[in-house]
């Protein structure tokens, strides 16, 4: 788990990176196929369940919890403080469980979780933190139940002269578990190699600084 995310920079994440997570989240969002995940509950006589991987501080979880009143939804991260927020922005759903696990690369991604167990997988803003990405991606779609989706999204610095150098130094002076980042072209290279099939996908623009992609993936042709 990165320092970033822990003491007074957990407790006002939301305040200084409230547009950023705006942006891309709303993206999230729109990407999620919620048609499929109202049908659940009709199709397999269960509500539906949803897993938020590093759910910060719940804002994601909560836009789905508002949209999908009957959704079974969780929400893991690393930091035990950012889940102090996001139990405090989760509060008034009891269907929501929250849990301090950190990603990693066995069948399941190191969750403790069972195969199958998800119609909906959600992994924002932390693609770049992963030191093996092929194998992360893999255990998430593990993850998925049958016709389960698993939505991507993150960022990437513009190609500007000298430009994605200094960005990544600078990073990673702040942020040192920092990986890298990748263009949404790696990102299908990364799905493909993880057995997963991408349903639909976009670019978009953050800032000035950045760029972001977001994408949907099954676990078989769709």
């Amino acid at each position: 788990m990165s320092d970033y995310y822990t003491g007074w920079r957990a407790r006002s994440y939301n305040f200084f990176w409230h547009s950023y997570s705006q942006r891309t989240l709303l993206e999230a969002e729109t990407m999620i196929d919620m048609g499929a995940l109202q049908l659940t509950a009709d199709r397999l006589a269960r509500s539906p369940r949803a897993l938020d991987v590093a759910c910060g501080t719940g804002l994601l979880l909560a836009w789905l919890l508002e949209h999908v009143a009957e959704v079974d939804a969780y929400g893991v991260d690393a930091s035990e403080d950012m889940l102090a927020q996001a139990a405090s922005t989760l509060k008034r759903w009891p269907q929501a469980h929250l849990e301090q696990l950190e990603l990693g690369t066995d069948t399941t991604a190191g969750l403790p979780f069972a195969p199958g167990t998800f119609d909906l997988v959600t992994c924002t803003n932390a693609l770049h933190y992963l030191s093996d990405p092929i194998a992360t991606l893999q255990g998430l779609g593990n993850l998925l139940a049958p016709a389960g989706q698993l939505v991507l999204e993150d960022y990437w610095e513009r190609e500007l002269p000298l430009f994605r150098s200094l960005f990544r130094w600078l990073v990673h002076r702040f942020d040192p578990r920092h990986v890298r980042t990748y263009s949404l072209e790696e990102v299908r290279s990364l799905c493909t190699q993880a057995r997963l099939t991408i349903a639909c996908e976009k670019t978009f623009d953050v800032d000035w600084l950045c760029k972001g992609w977001v994408l949907r993936v099954y676990t078989y042709p769709a």
